[in-house]
């Protein structure tokens, strides 16, 4: 295998990850970015986390190193950059993980002038409607920085063809796809509640995520509800508010449509104890987003044995369809997400079926030892 080479190497030659990057804050692109840093070290493979962030972040690995950083400037902060430039023959490249942020654009130009090859995971930030929100101003960062930056990458990190599709635009260069994966070893056994699942049970369905409405096309799941009145559903929403304006349109929506007895919002929870105890009281775990990177929500209730409900946006569907894993929703309208939900309605004996797939099949779909084997053959392909 190719990267054997690359422990023969380790001491001398590392992979080099900078991201923004807090170890105290609950985020589904930090759990990602600690996962392939953390993963790639275990499988002997050498490979640093630089973190960047405003305030200092104190984290338990060897391999991670913090840097003093304000993402909104362009200019490189000294020390990172000195620490670049000292140890550039040992780096075989450099992943940075996000987009239409200006330090990145400084770095970007650092690094080429190094000579070290860049790569960049997107997380999910590039698509077209990455524009729906602060239209105006990504508009003008894509004119005036994103398109020289993107040039100069040498290859990508993606999730899937909303992502390829945005950056082929911009770029001819290789895009490798890669999945998120769950911790092994997290899980001691399913919590599904087969006895819940009976075809005169009420179907309960969770959401649990940013509620930020656009994104997470809460706006047209809420609505979907509206269809379903007749039928035995409830909904509920559990995760942080994303903005004032999100925090207000979600309730009088819910209001506005008469759906209060169907349609519930509760606080976000941290504990995994408490998230366990969620999925052990719902049937199926929803997730409509318009977009996403690959949401660690989804995994972390597949691995649990849930089923789930995903829009294609997820990047999650061809593999929810082909392992049978639950249901996609391939029209992302209200009606079209009304309709699957109707249908689940319809066949709930799927649903057993569904969660001792989910809890039997995803250690070995989203293992991150061979995510890690993957993301280093990439690499080493582009050394």
């Amino acid at each position: 295998m190719v990267a054997e080479s690359l422990k023969k190497t380790v001491g001398t030659k590392k992979i080099v990850i900078i991201a923004n990057f807090a170890t105290d804050r609950v985020n589904g692109a930090y759990n990602v970015i600690e996962n392939i840093a953390a993963y790639t070290n275990k499988l002997g493979y050498n490979c640093e986390l630089w973190g960047l962030s405003t305030e200092l972040d104190q984290n338990p690995y060897p391999f991670y190193v913090h840097f003093k950083a304000n993402l909104l400037h362009f200019a490189v902060p000294e020390d990172l950059k000195n620490k670049l430039i000292a140890e550039r023959d040992s780096i075989i490249c450099v992943n940075l993980h996000s987009v239409f942020t200006p330090i990145n654009i400084g770095l970007s130009k650092l690094v080429k002038a190094l000579n070290i090859t860049l790569c960049v995971t997107p997380q999910g930030g590039y698509h077209d409607y990455t524009f729906k929100r602060n239209y105006l101003k990504k508009k003008i960062f894509l004119f005036l920085y994103e398109k020289a930056y993107l040039k100069r990458i040498d290859y990508f990190f993606i999730h899937g063809s909303q992502e390829e599709n945005f950056i082929k635009k911009y770029s001819s260069k290789p895009c490798y796809t890669l999945l998120n994966g769950f911790p092994e070893g997290k899980i001691n056994s399913s919590i599904y509640d087969h006895q819940s699942t009976g075809p005169h049970q009420k179907l309960k369905l969770l959401f649990m995520g940013r509620l930020d409405p656009l994104h997470k096309g809460l706006d047209l799941l809420i609505k979907s509800m509206s269809y379903l009145k007749h039928a035995d559903v409830e909904l509920t929403l559990i995760g942080p508010l994303f903005t004032n304006e999100g925090q207000k349109y979600l309730p009088e929506l819910i209001k506005s449509l008469n759906l209060a007895k169907a349609v519930a919002i509760k606080a976000p929870v941290y504990k995994q104890i408490e998230k366990e105890g969620l999925y052990a009281s719902h049937q199926v775990f929803v997730h409509a987003s318009r977009w996403e990177g690959m949401p660690t929500g989804v995994i972390e209730a597949l691995s649990y044995g849930m089923p789930v409900l995903v829009s294609t946006g997820t990047n999650l569907g061809d593999i929810v369809e082909k392992e049978q894993l639950g249901w996609v929703i391939n029209e992302l309208t209200p009606a079209g997400i009304a309709a699957v939900i109707k249908d689940i309605c319809e066949h709930k004996q799927k649903l057993n079926e569904f969660s001792e797939n989910a809890y039997t099949k995803s250690p070995q779909i989203f293992d991150w030892n061979e995510i890690a084997k993957q993301y280093v053959e990439y690499v080493l392909l582009n050394a």
